[in-house]
């Protein structure tokens, strides 16, 4: 793996991305698509957890998600219903 930035190969891969709230608790960012957001109860939230790549020279750092085709079929049947 490249950076698309600088071209170095010193990537960091897999990287959690944490955040901190008002106790202390920390949790991973994420990602979240619902199936059904008018929904007042039961959305049919799913979620995915972001991931960095990170450049260990220029600082660049890219996201992800490991399973995107969950996501892309939950939002595409909710703009086709």
């Amino acid at each position: 793996m490249k950076c698309g930035r600088c071209g170095s190969e010193n990537i960091m891969t897999n990287l959690r991305i944490r955040d901190r709230y008002e106790a202390g608790m920390r949790q991973d960012l994420e990602v979240e698509v619902q199936g059904n957001p008018d929904a007042l109860i039961f959305k049919q939230a799913h979620r995915e957890a972001l991931r960095a790549n990170v450049c260990g020279e220029c600082g660049n750092v890219g996201l992800s998600i490991e399973n995107p085709q969950a996501l892309w079929k939950i939002y595409t049947e909710k703009e086709n219903s």
